[in-house]
């Protein structure tokens, strides 16, 4: 191995160890008990309304993708641009085109013609 490749090795094996430890370092906070409760000192668990929650779990979210929407849409509307299906197809297009350079290979002019370059049979 060259001296870069293993300079990039030992810098891989760090990031990854550093890593590691940071992961589990911070898995012992995470694994505290929850405290027992006391009269006045730990709160019961909130009632949550399922309606209030569809509307914050999904409203929002579903607010969003309208804003980002109508700011995406709203300067071609602005513009009087067509925003139809149809509007939207492109151009016809001729990939391949005609050949436009002599040492290109020319296609086969017959079953049995060996030009136009790789062939494959089954």
């Amino acid at each position: 191995m060259t001296s870069t490749a293993v300079r990039r090795l030992l810098a891989a094996c760090t990031l990854v160890g550093v890593s590691a430890l940071l992961v589990v370092g911070g898995a012992g906070a995470a694994s505290a008990d929850t405290p027992v409760p006391q009269p006045g000192s730990w709160e019961p668990k909130p009632d949550i309304d399922v309606l209030h929650a569809f509307l914050v779990l999904g409203g929002i979210p579903l607010l969003v993708f309208v804003v980002i929407t109508l700011l995406y849409v709203a300067p071609a509307l602005a513009r009087g641009e067509n925003l139809g299906v149809n509007a939207l197809e492109p151009e016809s297009q001729w990939l391949g085109g005609p050949r436009k350079a002599a040492g290109e290979l020319a296609e086969p002019d017959s079953e049995d013609s060996k030009a136009g370059g790789a062939g494959g049979t089954w």
